[in-house]
């Protein structure tokens, strides 16, 4: 199934871009598909070049930062605008 899924397209189109999007579009393994394009390969019937896509996520403090900025720009933001001398005057009674 999966060869006959990859020449079909290949009859149509130049070439599968993505073999991770191609794979699950057709329903088939990745990995069932990656042999069968290195099958492929062998007998000379089409070419493949291998790239590596990487992913990155963040983790939930990660989001935070985005969200709320860095705990220095956290501190940043939490000082008054009249600085912290002026906020002790105005609040503090000695």
């Amino acid at each position: 199934m999966a060869e006959d899924s990859i020449l079909g397209f290949l009859q149509n189109k130049e070439a599968i871009s993505d073999s991770h999007q191609f794979a699950a579009s057709v329903g088939i393994d990745h990995n069932e598909l990656e042999n069968v394009i290195k099958s492929l390969l062998g007998f000379e019937i089409a070419d493949a070049q291998e790239f590596q896509k990487d992913r990155w996520f963040l983790k939930e403090k990660g989001r935070t930062y985005a969200r709320e900025g860095s705990p220095e720009v956290q501190l940043f933001n939490a000082v008054p605008p009249e600085g912290i001398l002026g906020f002790r005057e105005r609040n503090c009674r000695f």
